[in-house]
């Protein structure tokens, strides 16, 4: 505050003459004592020349009177008579006499205000300061109305005692005549600082709404001295000066930018503590100008290094940039500078810790340790001050955030149990609640957590978020109960009497009549709540196509349409899972007509949803059922190689297969090897299956009996060797009686390959034996070639004839009574027979190899 100390010493005269002309008007207390009734009336008529003079403002002239009286009688001049003569001392400037007079009265009057206020002024004017406030505080006990004496006290004590100051001031504004208004300016402005400092200290206790009332009386202090005093020196600066900061604490913004802008446009208006500078940053943050609240924050601390609120500040300006790393840097310096005694500020700043640490990134993997941290840092301080509920408030959400709901409910608790919570205004019981709320509905508390959500709500009825808590609660407690559908609707029914137009308890309402096959009715509440703001447009459309199809006349027409919506809205909203849901519910509505479309669906749906509990088997099992349709039309169309890739995708997850599918995918997979001529690896497989049995689950007809058996048989038949493939040849005769013609077939082919491997082996006569055994099971066109491996076992010249009946049946033959014919030298009739076996459709190419092969094995 600026200040004219020169300028005030030299009203003191005015002053006093003016108090001093009130003083007339005081009521004299007069003690009665036996003198001479001549010298009493000698006396009368002293003190009224004297109270006259006095008047007149003829100081020497009532000195002398009031001499007289006192003189001649003493104890019959009054207190008020004492008061005056005292106060023309003062106002002749003559204090030390002044002082020696009052000390001459105090024996008779020991405690008389008129007497005491004068000593006062005299001891405060002489600069014995503790002195005059000692007598001073006497005074205005006995005489609250003396003015002259709260002024002192209100000077002495300005920047001392907040709480004496405004009580001096106000008495003196209470008792001061109106004619010396004028001399209000530095009252007034003394009183709407100490306004200021008394509103800090109540805040800092908790009181906001003493607050609130300490800041508007410093703004009508400062008010009234621009409007009356502005023009008086250094009046308008002080005024702005502090309503700058009134306004600030009002929170008043607009109007504390103006003022305080008004201010630092001229340096020489800043005070020295540079308040100024704190409470227009104060006033530019809340306005949402963080830059402009950092830039004052930084001149505000360029002048008061060592004070923590103008570092706090700046964090404050940081912080809603989201520059968590510099808020934080900033908040630990205030940290550093904050007393122990300054406990709601310790307070403030932990909450404002612990939410940066909140927000603080996290590492890639691991807990994070900023959480931690907050955690740590609000802890500390309720440790100190355990009854502080915007601490566990603060401390509660950093538990909820941490997934630490135990601790969330059992601080809860203490809480609510302990005596602060009552005299807590609604809005911080209510916080208080839903934290409490919130914990017990992570835990899947849903009775106590709901219990919790109503309490808040009767505290704050009007609160959206907590009514969106209450009903998320009791719409929890309705899914619990799914299966009991009277009772869940009930509860949905309790919901709704809450929120009448919340779209989660309209949605499961809608989910709760598909789920008992009232589809119709669904689909209409469902088509109502596409126009309902706040619903979710793709769970909706996804639900709507499941009325669709569950309805009585099912429209896959119009699922597909509204699943082609739901997409939509999911890629629209970037909802991965719910898109991944959406895949897996259409993809089987149109495998039918596009199965690759439909496998890409669910592709995507895997990949987006495969760790979600719900959604993962759904799609993963759908994939499954969807590859395995394209590796059997993979297989009609001839590409086995890609079924059998498919087939095993199919089969990777046997936890999504029902029954016998995963028996019945080994199969197919087993037959898709077969088919792409890997005979080895579909014989262990096929032999696999028939270890296992129960081929009756997933295969028809005989094969239902002898499938894997009879199939593994034949991938021996068509890669082994040896052995292997006799032991084919006897596994088919087992068989034969099951399967029939099939098998004889088989039998008759797989022992004439034993034969024909004999007979390279250079065995012609278990090649013959074992032919026979293939014509016991050969008939048609068998037979005709069986006879052709006999002829060609023993080939000589006399077997043209024999290779000739065969009339070119099979076209080998005709290759073979080329050689015979050729062996014989007779190059025409082999040219001839050759010829034949191209015309039966024998490749030139393979005939040259059979050719030169028999050549070598015939040796010529």
């Amino acid at each position: 505050m600026t200040s004219n100390r020169g300028r005030e010493r030299s009203e003191v005269g005015g002053r006093i003459l003016g108090w001093l002309l009130i003083a007339l008007v005081l009521a004299s207390a007069l003690t009665t004592i036996a003198i001479p009734r001549r010298a009493i009336a000698a006396v009368e008529d002293d003190l009224r020349d004297g109270d006259k003079y006095f008047e007149d403002g003829d100081w020497k002239k009532a000195a002398g009177a009031f001499d007289r009286a006192i003189a001649k009688a003493p104890g019959q001049v009054s207190a008020e008579a004492y008061g005056k003569r005292a106060a023309i001392f003062i106002i002749l400037k003559d204090l030390k006499a002044g002082l020696e007079f009052v000390a001459k009265a105090k024996p008779r009057f020991p405690n008389a205000p008129e007497i005491l206020e004068q000593e006062a002024l005299m001891l405060w004017e002489t600069e014995k300061r503790d002195e005059a406030v000692k007598v001073a505080e006497k005074v205005v006990a006995a005489r609250p109305q003396t003015f002259s004496n709260q002024k002192i006290l209100g000077e002495y004590y300005a920047g001392r005692d907040a709480v004496k100051t405004v009580a001096a001031f106000e008495g003196y504004l209470a008792g001061r005549p109106a004619e010396l208004e004028s001399g209000d300016v530095l009252p007034r402005i003394r009183l709407g600082f100490a306004y200021l400092a008394n509103a800090r200290s109540v805040l800092a206790d908790g009181d906001d709404a003493r607050a609130q009332q300490l800041y508007q009386r410093a703004a009508d202090q400062f008010d009234v001295v621009i409007r009356k005093f502005g023009k008086k020196p250094n009046a308008q600066v002080n005024a702005d000066n502090g309503l700058c900061a009134a306004y600030s604490g009002l929170g008043r913004w607009d109007q504390a930018v103006t003022v305080c802008e008004r201010i630092i446009q001229d340096t020489k208006r800043i005070d020295a503590t540079g308040s100024v500078w704190f409470n227009l940053g104060t006033a530019y943050l809340a306005r949402k100008q963080p830059k402009k609240a950092r830039s004052a924050g930084n001149e505000f601390t360029r002048l008061r290094k060592n004070e923590a609120r103008g570092y706090i500040l700046i964090g404050d300006s940081y912080f809603a940039d989201n520059d968590w790393g510099n808020a934080l840097e900033q908040y630990q310096r205030g940290e550093k500078l904050l007393k122990p005694n300054q406990a709601r500020e310790l307070i403030q700043l932990s909450i404002r810790l612990g939410k940066t640490y909140r927000r603080l990134p996290a590492p890639a993997s691991g807990p994070n340790p900023n959480l931690n941290l907050a955690i740590e840092k609000l802890a500390s301080a309720l440790g100190s001050n355990p009854s502080s509920l915007e601490l566990a408030a603060e401390l509660g959400s950093a538990y909820l955030a941490a997934k630490q709901d135990s601790k969330a409910t059992a601080l809860t608790d203490r809480m609510l149990a302990g005596s602060e919570i009552a005299k807590a205004p609604p809005e911080q019981r209510a916080a208080i609640l839903v934290i409490a709320g919130k914990s017990l509905f992570n835990q899947h508390k849903l009775k106590e957590a709901r219990q919790r959500f109503e309490a808040a709500q009767q505290l704050r009825a009007g609160d959206v978020q907590i009514k969106r808590e209450l009903v998320e609660t009791i719409n929890e407690q309705a899914f619990d109960l799914a299966k009991d559908t009277k009772a869940a609707q009930a509860l949905l029914e309790q919901a709704l009497a809450i929120d009448a137009s919340s779209p989660a308890t309209l949605t499961n309402i809608a989910i709760l009549s598909i789920e008992r096959g009232e589809c119709e009715p669904a689909q209409k509440q469902l088509v109502r709540l596409k126009d309902l703001r706040g619903s979710d447009a793709v769970v909706t459309a996804r639900l709507l196509a499941r009325t669709y199809l569950c309805q009585s006349r099912p429209e896959p027409k119009k699922a597909i349409e509204a699943y082609a919506a739901a997409e939509k809205e999911a890629k629209k909203a970037n909802a991965q899972l719910a898109l991944a849901e959406i895949y897996t519910e259409w993809a089987p509505l149109v495998w039918d007509a596009n199965l690759e479309d439909a496998i890409d669906k669910l592709e995507l749906a895997v990949q987006i949803g495969s760790q979600d509990p719900d959604i993962g088997p759904a799609a993963k099992r759908n994939l499954s059922l969807a590859l395995y349709r394209r590796g059997w039309k993979l297989m009609r169309d001839g590409k086995s190689v890609e079924a059998a890739a498919d087939f095993e995708r199919a089969d990777r997850d046997p936890s999504v297969q029902r029954g016998t599918e995963g028996f019945a995918l080994d199969f197919s997979y087993a037959v898709a090897l077969l088919d792409a001529n890997r005979p080895a690896d579909a014989a262990k497989a096929f032999k696999s299956l028939a270890a296992k049995g129960n081929q009756g689950a997933y295969l028809k007809g005989a094969y239902a009996k002898v499938g894997s058996q009879f199939l593994g048989a034949y991938a021996s038949y068509r890669t082994g060797a040896g052995p292997a493939r006799q032991q084919a040849c006897a596994d088919f005769a087992k068989l034969e009686p099951e399967i029939g013609g099939k098998a004889r077939e088989l039998l008759a082919s797989c022992w004439e390959m034993v034969a024909v491997e004999q007979f390279r082996a250079g065995q012609p006569g278990a090649a013959l034996k074992s032919l026979a055994t293939a014509d016991k099971y050969a008939a048609g066109d068998t037979k005709r070639r069986l006879d052709m491996d006999r002829a060609v076992i023993s080939l000589g010249k006399d077997k043209a004839a024999q290779l000739e009946g065969l009339g070119g049946n099979p076209p080998e033959s005709l290759v073979n009574l080329g050689l015979v014919y050729d062996m014989a030298g007779k190059p025409k009739e082999a040219y001839d027979a050759w010829q034949r076996a191209k015309a039966r459709g024998v490749n030139a190419r393979d005939l040259q190899k059979w050719i030169d092969a028999k050549r070598r094995i015939y040796g010529y």
